[in-house]
């Protein structure tokens, strides 16, 4: 086994977990993304898996950048606004903007990364 750097992922063993985080985070908004394309239900996961993904792309970047594809964080993005527009008028009116608001800030962060 080798080590290169102090960094937490400074070994042989650890130097993909960021590559794996990413992977698993890409998974289940697939997931997520089939269950919302059919979904009227106004709790969603998206949002929350998009803000994990921000940040352990942050942290990793070349893997994020290797792995994400700006094509699907479009699409990602598509269903989100879709689902907001079908759901928008069962969201109880003092939260609906801070959703819409958070969405677009989250997939801002998430556009900076990708290929």
């Amino acid at each position: 086994m080798q080590i290169f750097s102090t960094a937490p992922e400074g070994n042989e063993l650890a130097q993909y977990v960021g590559v794996d985080y990413i992977k698993f985070s890409i998974s289940i908004i697939e997931n997520v993304m089939d269950w919302m394309e059919k979904n009227d239900n106004i709790a969603q996961p998206l949002l929350a898996n998009i803000d994990l993904l921000v940040m352990i792309s942050h942290k990793y970047t070349t893997d994020a950048n290797l792995l994400l594809e700006k094509r699907k964080i479009q699409e990602w993005k598509q269903v989100f606004n879709d689902w907001f527009a079908r759901c928008e008028s069962k969201i109880p009116a003092k939260y609906r903007e801070g959703i819409k608001e958070n969405g677009a800030e989250l997939f801002k962060a998430l556009e900076q990364y990708g290929h």
